[in-house]
């Protein structure tokens, strides 16, 4: 069973992508619609800096002007960049020790694929967690079927391989599973 990448989360919801002359009061109107929201900030084809309407309003309330002033000047630059096909348990290992601004998803060409939001972190951790379980389940399957194979011919054990096949057998060990710390992406 092949564990779930960064690229099969939902990444291309939850941003919008401007360049960096672009007017906070432009941005202004999306995030009132949507102020959970990531502004990215483009230059050229990269992404170099992050936006959030909290970052928006810190502004605002040191005195800055919204109608005049550009996303770059205003926008926090600590942008991790990890490829599309990066298994979840590695990538979630990078964000929670990196604590970046924004989280940039590329192909393996290093091309924008999209943005890793703080709710595809929690939906991460949880699909990442549900893979883990379902590899010990199967593989625990694996061995009640040898098992039941080899003594196939004996007599009954007592042992109920429906059970041992969904989960219900409680006498061997799950491997512990630890999910990664949660992290604000805020």
């Amino acid at each position: 069973m092949q564990e779930p990448t960064v690229a099969d989360m939902s990444i291309a919801d939850e941003h919008i992508v401007v360049k960096t002359k672009t007017r906070i009061s432009s941005v202004c109107e999306e995030l009132s619609q949507n102020p959970a929201h990531a502004v990215l900030v483009k230059v050229g084809s990269e992404i170099h800096g992050v936006v959030t309407a909290r970052d928006i309003f810190a502004s605002m309330a040191e005195g800055i002007n919204a109608t005049k002033v550009k996303v770059e000047k205003i926008m926090r630059t600590d942008i991790l960049t990890i490829p599309g096909p990066t298994p979840l348990s590695i990538a979630l290992d990078v964000m929670s020790r990196e604590k970046p601004d924004a989280i940039v998803i590329t192909d393996n060409e290093g091309e924008y694929l999209g943005y890793f939001s703080a709710r595809d972190y929690r939906e991460a951790t949880r699909k990442l967690e549900s893979h883990q379980l379902m590899s010990v389940r199967l593989n625990r399957s694996r061995k009640a079927i040898t098992k039941q194979a080899e003594t196939s011919d004996a007599d009954d054990s007592g042992e109920d391989l429906l059970d041992l096949l969904l989960g219900g057998n409680n006498d061997d060990k799950e491997e512990e599973i630890n999910p990664p710390a949660m992290i604000n992406l805020d």
